[in-house]
């Protein structure tokens, strides 16, 4: 990679790259592990989906599960494994921005597509009881804006990962981790409090499933429940998933920031 070619043409070179490894190495199976898990979850899920407010929850808490599966199983491998030829190519001019800036762009197409499939399984699944109206836009544009930036943000977060660590072998090992606290923080599973429910914050798990919840409660049966708590980030305002919405792109960007500062010391790995 030659000194005299700049960051965006740079940055083509490896986005192509990343289409012919989607290709070649059969990535594309991701498009489909998303649908067979939507499928699988929508076989699980209540058929009171979006009139009750328990089964309602619960059932958005499994498909802001999978989400953050699809988008972190993306992209927890991608940087690490080529770690040797990213320290090569950086000697002889690689810019670590337009490469994290490539593999960026490549991975929001691909979960826009991802988004997609999982709205489709949701909208299907639920035809008879969907909230007939939006908070910003129509009712399946904000259920896939939400939907999308919760796999992009989790995506992005598993390329920070990805930087960080040497090998495929420690991002595999890193994975059920960050997993683990994406479930534990999003709310459902326990009760957060105190230093608990302020990590939460950083979260993608408790933005998604708030921001599914605010467009669920549009809906006189959910907003009218015994059991809804009045809680100031399920509020069924658009100014309310706009907020969230915003938090979800800040948490990706400072996840690609931070990885790209983590790449660019990687001549110093003296593996």
């Amino acid at each position: 990679m030659g000194n005299r070619i700049g960051r965006w043409q740079q940055t083509r070179i490896y986005v192509g790259k990343c289409w012919r490894l989607f290709i070649n190495e059969r990535q594309w199976k991701n498009l489909v592990s998303t649908l067979i898990i939507m499928v699988l979850i929508s076989f699980v899920t209540s058929e009171k989906t979006f009139e009750d407010y328990v089964q309602t929850k619960n059932s958005c808490f499994a498909i802001i599960c999978a989400c953050i599966w699809v988008g972190i199983f993306n992209s927890i491998q991608s940087i690490c494994r080529e770690r040797g030829i990213i320290k090569r190519e950086h000697r002889t001019g690689l810019h670590i921005s337009s490469y994290i800036g490539a593999h960026v762009i490549f991975e929001a197409l691909l979960c826009a597509v991802e988004a997609l499939i999982v709205l489709v399984v949701v909208l299907i699944k639920n035809s008879e009881h969907l909230p007939e109206s939006g908070l910003v836009f129509p009712m399946a544009v904000d259920m896939y804006i939400t939907l999308y930036l919760t796999i992009f943000a989790s995506d992005m977060l598993a390329i920070l990962v990805s930087c960080v660590v040497k090998d495929s072998t420690s991002a595999m090992t890193v994975m059920p981790f960050v997993l683990i606290v994406q479930l534990i923080m999003a709310g459902v599973v326990f009760e957060l409090e105190g230093v608990a429910d302020k990590l939460s914050n950083i979260t993608v798990s408790k933005w998604g499933l708030n921001g599914l919840m605010s467009i669920a409660l549009t809906t006189d049966e959910m907003s009218l429940s015994p059991l809804f708590k009045d809680n100031p980030w399920q509020k069924a305002e658009a100014g309310n998933i706009i907020r969230i919405w915003i938090i979800m792109v800040v948490i990706s960007l400072i996840c690609i920031a931070l990885g790209t500062l983590a790449l660019s010391f990687v001549d110093r790995d003296k593996r």
